[in-house]
Parts: C-alpha cells; sequence; structure tokens
C-alpha cells in the first residue's frame, strides 16, 4: 500500500494545466485498489475551495463578509487546518500565491507544494472549450491580472494572468514546492509520478505506479465520465475530459492569437522551455 507522510499539500496550478488528472493519479496510488478510483471521488468533501468548509473551521458565514474580510481570513483557515492534520491532505486550488497586499493567500503551514504548469498556447484552447468562452475572450482573461474564478458553492479564487500566477508560485520560497510540467507528466506519466512522491516524501513500489498509471489513463477517465458524468463539469459543457493533446494549439489558434501570447508571456514561457514560434 502506497504510504505518503501526514499534512497538507497544495496542488496548484493556472485553470486547465493538469491538476485534475495529478489528482486522480494521486487518488489511485493513495488507494491502491484493483478498480480504478471514482472520478467523481477526489476528497471534494474535505476542499478548503469550499464556502461551507470556511464556515465550518472558522466559524463564521462567508456570506456575512467582503471579498476583503475573506481573503484576509483565508490564510488563517488554511493554517488553521494544516496544523491539525493527521493524515495525507491534497488539495487542489487555481490561486495565485499571494493577495493584492502581498500576502500568502493560503497560509504558509503547507508540507509543500505541486504546481502544475501548461503551454499558455494549449490552457487558451483547453480554457476555452471548458469555459465555453471564445478564444479572444479567453486569451483575454490570461491576461488579465484581476482574473478570478467563483461558483455558488466555492470561495472565489485569484488567479490573475498566466505569467504572475507562474511567477509567484514558482518563485516564493515559503512553501517547498516542485514544479511538474504537464508535457512532461505526458511523455513519461509513470516517471514523473515517481518523481512527484519522491517529493513528497512517499513509498510506493513500481508496481503500485504502473497500476495508477492505467488507473488514470485518459480512455479511462473519459469512459467514466460518459458513464456517471463528472461533477466538477461546468454547466452545458459537453466533455471535461478532451484529447489531452500536447500542442493542439497549432491546429486550433490563429498567427494573431498566438502572437498575442507569445508577445505577452515569451520570457516566462521561456523558462518554462516552452519555445515561441516567433
Amino acid at each position: 500500500m502506497a504510504f505518503f507522510p501526514p499534512g497538507l499539500v497544495w496542488l496548484a496550478s493556472y485553470p486547465k494545466s493538469g491538476n485534475t488528472w495529478v489528482r486522480v493519479l494521486l487518488a489511485n496510488l493513495a488507494a491502491g485498489k484493483a478498480q480504478p478510483a471514482d472520478i467523481n471521488n477526489l476528497a471534494e468533501p474535505f476542499t478548503l475551495l469550499g464556502r461551507w468548509r470556511f464556515a465550518d473551521d472558522l466559524l463564521v458565514e462567508p456570506d456575512l463578509l467582503d471579498e476583503q474580510d475573506i481573503e484576509r481570513l483565508r490564510p488563517l483557515q488554511c493554517d488553521f487546518v494544516a496544523g491539525r492534520l493527521t493524515v495525507p491532505f491534497f488539495c487542489k486550488t487555481h490561486d495565485r500565491f499571494t493577495d493584492r497586499s502581498g500576502r500568502p493567500i493560503l497560509g504558509m503551514r503547507a508540507l509543500g507544494a505541486l504546481y502544475m504548469v501548461r503551454d499558455p498556447r494549449d490552457v487558451a484552447v483547453s480554457l476555452h472549450h471548458h469555459a465555453s468562452l471564445s478564444l479572444e475572450a479567453t486569451i483575454a482573461a490570461m491576461n488579465d491580472p484581476d482574473f478570478r474564478l467563483s461558483s455558488r458553492v466555492q470561495l472565489r479564487s485569484r488567479v490573475g494572468d498566466w505569467a504572475g500566477h507562474v511567477l509567484e508560485w514558482t518563485g516564493q520560497t515559503l512553501v517547498r514546492t516542485k514544479v511538474v510540467r504537464y508535457e512532461d507528466l505526458r511523455e513519461d506519466t509513470a516517471g514523473t509520478l515517481g518523481g512527484i512522491v519522491e517529493f513528497l516524501g512517499g513509498r510506493v513500489t513500481e508496481a503500485e505506479i504502473q497500476r495508477a498509471v492505467a488507473h488514470s489513463s485518459l480512455d479511462e477517465l473519459q469512459r467514466q465520465e460518459a458513464t456517471k458524468g463528472f461533477r466538477e463539469s461546468l454547466p452545458g459543457q459537453v466533455r471535461f475530459f478532451r484529447s489531452g493533446r500536447v500542442g493542439e494549439w497549432r491546429d486550433v489558434l490563429t498567427a494573431s492569437q498566438v502572437r498575442t501570447i507569445e508577445d505577452r508571456f515569451a520570457p516566462v514561457m521561456a523558462r518554462l522551455g516552452y519555445r515561441p514560434e516567433g
């Protein structure tokens, strides 16, 4: 049975960068079962994104607070939870690392963080399909330092622009962080997953890794979604798990759209190994 030390681990990323896939891989590793983990049971009832969880932990309803008050209290909530964990807790977030005043949004007591990153040109294509936005609107959102996500049941996430998100998470030294490129995970899923386990201080066998990879294949995720749906899909979304293809942007984006992304993000892209076309 796979072992992971107790503590809070952030699974952080800009939207549509492989976060859900990593969660499924870790869920299958932790479960260690002959059958694939249920994609609709990824520990979401315990997420720190939930408005009800915020109320439970801090004994105050978020509906009674303004956005600035919630922003000030979120680090306290996260540190409160992190300091009391006796089991491993992998928690998804699309928040950038700091709030508007430069304070860590998610506190500082996490055991560590995995930061998933993906070529922003492919992020644009995937987010375009996910959010049912035009490509122009999607690219504009990725350039917007005030871009936020929210829902009826979740706290608002401060996402911001793609480059700022990447630079904040990869440049901070307060929470030990491993950067995981989506492209590396696609090319060598087992090897990349093994590196993640090592970073987290876990213990697994090669057989457990291979089983988790098989149980987390795109075919399996699509099969489950087709059979019973996926609770994280947006209303009206045809499917959450699409092609997952690296380089799909070459068949979708216009030359002008590619230039817009590269002109804005080229320095950060280069640091991550994403070569501009121009």
